[in-house]
């Protein structure tokens, strides 16, 4: 158990809030209620072009499910060509239509994912937490290709890309799908995404410590048989790293 101090939480264990839009009301209420099961945060469903415009704009989801057939003159391929190029917002098809035709129409928009109805609530979160990972991967992929930004990293947090650099995190913990990045202003940025993979992305002064938690070496203040104090929090050390925390600190 560690004893944290503090902090002003940012993106705490927000659920990702989902945009629906789908013109058969039990459909679109037997995915609402899938998204509400799967722990996301589902906007009430739309029907048509019109209102899916003007709730994403008023909500700035962070995805959108968007089926082919709407009602009104403008479809779902109409709206995903709009939706890509005011919000940037990654989008999801979601359709009984598998025609060669309207799958040349829906691929030349570059939706994060489709899928064929009828599908179970597996396939739904299957499909969406690649959408989102991609995504983020996509926008950080961007951000790394600018050489004044090799010393931080950019975390998505309200709906922009926010520039954290390495020297300010205290340290990493990982809850379930979520990465908590933890930092000496007293913010904390929460990312979804897998803690093993992310950790990649980070300078070897970002040491790994235990199987859900990673330190910045520079702000160790003191090294113990089972935990290390990081300002005034202790981080768990289990002993899988104790040597290579040892090799930093006594040149064991």
């Amino acid at each position: 158990m560690c004893l944290l101090f503090p902090i002003t939480i940012d993106n705490m264990n927000l659920p990702l809030k989902i945009v629906i839009v789908e013109d058969e009301p039990l459909i679109a209420e037997n995915i609402y209620r899938s998204l509400l099961a799967l722990d996301y945060a589902p906007l009430p469903p739309v029907s048509n072009y019109t209102s899916a415009i003007e709730l994403i704009n008023n909500e700035r989801p962070d995805l959108v499910l968007l089926d082919i057939r709407l009602s009104g003159s403008k479809d779902g391929v109409d709206l995903a060509a709009e939706i890509k190029s005011r919000f940037g917002v990654p989008f999801i098809y979601l359709t009984s239509d598998s025609d060669p035709i309207t799958i040349g129409r829906a691929k030349k928009t570059y939706p994060a994912g489709y899928i064929l109805k009828p599908f179970t609530k597996s396939d739904l979160y299957s499909v969406i937490e690649i959408a989102i990972e991609k995504d983020n991967f996509a926008k950080e992929k961007l951000a790394e290709r600018k050489p004044e930004l090799s010393d931080c990293i950019m975390i998505k947090h309200n709906k922009a890309m926010v520039k954290l650099p390495f020297e300010d995190i205290l340290y990493i913990q990982s809850q379930h799908v979520y990465v908590q990045i933890y930092t000496i202003g007293g913010r904390s940025f929460l990312v979804r995404t897998a803690f093993q993979e992310y950790l990649t992305r980070f300078p070897s002064f970002i040491m790994r410590t235990h199987r859900s938690f990673a330190v910045n070496v520079h702000h160790i203040n003191a090294v113990f048989s089972d935990y290390l104090l990081v300002k005034d929090v202790k981080v768990p050390l289990s002993s899988a790293f104790q040597k290579s925390v040892n090799e930093v600190f006594f040149n064991r």
